[in-house]
């Protein structure tokens, strides 16, 4: 039989897997962790979403349940534009790096983890005053592959 858990000791496995990455901003003005700065970015891209107004609309569109689910300081999560502060000064190999361990993939030389994500068209549900359809919130698709990059060379 298992025992519920805690929000204090419930793993959030996208943390963990950001928790390594060195923190490279200011200490000053920081409200934010980065960990949870690159995990929201992480699942805003999974799902679908492109480029920084996007990302903070699906942030604010699922506001209660990421409060919810990450426990941030202070009830707040990160603005897009705390997140695109991150994302400026972000080296890319080791963020590259952590996802792929967090997808359990382990890329040859060469290949690069490519992720992209989906909504599913008419998933979603707003509507409140329909006894027989609750709401809830869209059907997220996402997937990760391996790409093998050639290198083209001019003939000799």
């Amino acid at each position: 039989m298992s025992r519920p858990t805690s929000p204090a000791t419930d793993r959030i496995e996208i943390l963990e897997a950001f928790a390594e990455l060195p923190d490279v901003r200011y200490s000053s003005g920081k409200r934010h962790q980065m960990t949870l700065c690159l995990a929201l970015f992480t699942l805003a891209v999974a799902a679908g979403n492109q480029g920084v107004i996007a990302i903070g609309d699906w942030l604010k569109s699922y506001r209660r349940e990421l409060i919810e689910r990450f426990h941030p300081a202070k009830q707040r999560l990160p603005s897009d534009s705390t997140i695109r502060r991150v994302l400026l000064t972000l080296d890319d190999q080791p963020y590259s790096a952590a996802l792929a361990r967090f997808f359990g993939i382990e890329p040859f030389p060469g290949e690069t983890l490519a992720m992209d994500g989906k909504v599913l068209r008419g998933s979603y549900h707003l509507e409140t005053d329909n006894p027989d359809s609750p709401p809830h919130p869209a059907i997220l698709l996402v997937s990760a592959d391996l790409e093998y990059s050639m290198k083209i060379t001019m003939p000799l």
